[in-house]
């Protein structure tokens, strides 16, 4: 595969990670020192991401995360990737609804197993809670 390609897979990788609550595939994607940056606060290190990360979703009863294919420009080794994301999900204990849609600027840096994100930048557009028909989800 082309850098491009290797990179656009990371990103997705990341996505199918989070919906999947996959941490370590998700936590794999960073450097060691790697950070995660949202709202303000930064999360630096795949320990810290590890412990972080099932927090985020601890309320939810399903999530899905989908990414757009990524605007990636390379320098050599590093890399920027910007993609808009848009993220959706059920609380566990209501009849309601989570969508929060944005966009990542992603840091990468080429190492000897691949792209790995060096610091990966969340930025919320805006998000939405709705509430849902009562009883449980089905397939139509």
């Amino acid at each position: 595969m082309s850098d491009r390609e290797d990179i656009q897979d990371v990103v997705t990788q990341y996505s199918i990670g989070c919906s999947r609550r996959d941490w370590e595939l998700v936590t794999g994607l960073f450097l060691e020192d790697g950070e995660w940056c949202a709202a303000g606060a930064t999360i630096k290190g795949r320990a810290a991401l590890g412990q972080a990360m099932p927090a985020f979703l601890a309320k939810m009863a399903y999530f899905v995360q989908m990414n757009a294919p990524a605007v990636i420009r390379i320098d050599g080794d590093r890399a920027t990737a910007e993609s808009t994301i848009r993220e959706m999900g059920k609380f566990i204990d209501k009849d309601e609804a989570f969508e929060c849609l944005g966009w990542y600027v992603d840091e990468l840096v080429r190492t000897a197993e691949g792209w790995k994100f060096a610091r990966k930048t969340f930025t919320a557009a805006g998000t939405h809670q709705v509430l849902l028909a009562a009883g449980p989800a089905s397939i139509v």
